[in-house]
């Protein structure tokens, strides 16, 4: 029997979904599905030892293996399923747990589909050959999916390469102070160690990004955004407000780097969205980045009502405003990633905060 968690759950629902429409809408950075859309002619899968096409013609289809056709399908068969995956997805499991989805068993069996998160060696999770209107060609694209049926998902996860180092600077900080700080302990303890940062009259400066390969990867992008980041980092926990959007309004504003921002310029939200993007299409932190994108579609999201809308790269605008808007920092786990507690070194005090961003 296949378990599976809703994120998982999603990505074979995305593929019945679009066999079953043979299409996939664009949508806008706020998750409004617009009338615009790309026809979807085959849907690859690789599972297992075995490379799938499911190719549409008309209304039936084909699904083959190296070329030698193996099965049959009315795409109103896809339809009907993805209805009935979706409502399952809806009301299964816990949390973030797996669970089984037996009714669906016999069609998967039906569609040579043996698991549910297909076999993947970059960011796509499924690879689609779409009729593209802006070419007139028919590529395969690899997309990458978020779905918003289940918990809400990461676009940048935490770990020791995300880590951000400040320096512990002004104010009155000695070891008692220090120890005072970091004995604050309980839900919501590093916002709360900021703030007594803070009133000691001292304030986190940004001093670097530990990990050379995360530093260079920020620096490929734009030369400044290890700062900006960092600056972004520190204010969110200093106001208690992780939306991305409002921080970036509030770097923009405070313009700590002193870009010339008279001409409506918007530095600060343009290398934030470039990082977003190149996060969200191949982008690790840990791992050399050579500025290419490995999801070459670019984003499908699964909505909350079922509605799947593709955030093509053609309309890199509008899956920039999709990240840009619907994202927020989150607080990862204090012990496990070493951050939110003064530490000295010589005779200065340093501070780590760990970048995560989560979609809202």
């Amino acid at each position: 029997m296949i378990t599976a968690n809703k994120g998982e759950w999603s990505e074979l629902y995305v593929l019945f979904k679009l066999l079953g429409e043979k299409k996939v809408h664009a949508g806008d950075g706020n998750l409004n599905k617009l009338e615009a859309y790309y026809p979807v002619l085959k849907v690859l899968r690789d599972e297992l030892e075995r490379h799938l096409e499911y190719s549409i013609d008309k209304d039936i289809v084909m699904i083959t293996e190296d070329g030698t056709e193996i099965a049959r399908i009315n795409v109103i068969d896809f339809f009907t399923q993805s209805k009935e995956l979706f409502e399952c997805i809806q009301e299964g499991g816990n949390g973030t747990g797996a669970f089984e989805i037996p009714s669906i068993n016999e069609f998967l069996n039906k569609i040579h589909c043996k698991k549910v998160k297909a076999k993947s060696l970059d960011k796509a999770d499924i690879h689609i050959v779409i009729h593209d209107y802006h070419t007139g060609m028919e590529p395969n694209l690899g997309f990458s999916i978020k779905s918003d049926a289940g918990a809400a998902p990461t676009l940048l996860n935490a770990s020791g390469a995300t880590t951000f180092t400040y320096e512990v600077s002004g104010g009155h900080i000695d070891d008692n102070v220090v120890d005072s700080i970091n004995s604050i302990n309980g839900t919501g303890c590093v916002i709360k160690r900021v703030k007594a940062i803070q009133q000691t009259g001292a304030e986190l400066k940004f001093s670097s990004v530990p990990n050379p390969i995360f530093d260079n990867n920020l620096r490929m992008i734009d030369s400044n955004l290890p700062e900006i980041i960092g600056w972004m980092l520190a204010d969110c926990y200093a106001q208690k407000n992780m939306n991305i959007k409002e921080v970036a309004e509030r770097i923009s504003k405070d313009n700590p780097l002193n870009y010339n921002l008279s001409q409506g310029h918007d530095h600060y939200g343009y290398k934030i969205k470039s990082l977003m993007v190149a996060t969200a299409l191949g982008m690790l932190p840990s791992k050399a980045w050579s500025g290419r994108n490995e999801a070459t579609g670019g984003y499908l999201v699964v909505k909350s009502d079922g509605d799947v809308i593709c955030f093509h790269l053609y309309d890199r605008n509008l899956l920039e405003d999709y990240l840009f808007n619907n994202t927020k920092f989150e607080t990862p786990s204090k012990s496990r990633y070493n951050m939110g507690e003064i530490y000295r070194n010589g005779d200065k005090y340093y501070f780590n905060l760990v970048l995560q961003i989560r979609f809202l």
